[in-house]
């Protein structure tokens, strides 16, 4: 594994792990944010932005943001864990452009409209009731 890291100028860290033999690309975007640093009024923020990320943007509908990842064969999905949210693409080498096209987008001008927010919210809340049922996810 040669993995490289570089930090931008506006602080971003970048790290590569390049892999010649390899024609398929993860691109993903890693932010400080999840449960541990919520206060008690604010549980839940970090997910429930992650879920809004995809609702659309000043540039694009969801529908949108899934024509144009699905256009190239790739898939964009999140992660919200208790100190990072991850968001990443899967696609061919050649349409990373694409894929952080649409990273950057949905992390830098997603719209929240009023409408998704409570669609997403009954959302969360069946996957809080879908992990009370595992016993893996309660320990």
């Amino acid at each position: 594994m040669s993995v490289r890291t570089d930090k931008l100028p506006n602080g971003v860290t970048v790290a590569t792990d390049t892999m010649p033999d390899v024609r398929t690309v993860s691109l993903g975007i890693w932010v400080s944010a999840g449960s541990r640093y919520e206060n008690e009024d604010e549980h839940g923020i970090s997910h429930l932005l992650e879920h809004m990320a995809f609702k659309g943007t000043k540039r694009r509908t969801a529908l949108q943001i899934n024509e144009e990842i699905d256009a190239v064969g790739g898939e964009l999905n999140a992660a919200t864990g208790v100190e990072v949210t991850s968001y990443y693409a899967r696609l061919l080498g050649e349409d990373v452009p694409v894929a952080f096209d649409i990273l950057a987008d949905i992390l830098t001008a997603s719209t929240f409209e009023q409408s998704e927010l409570a669609r997403e919210q009954s959302v969360i809340v069946q996957e809080i009731g879908g992990a009370n049922d595992a016993p893996d996810d309660i320990v």
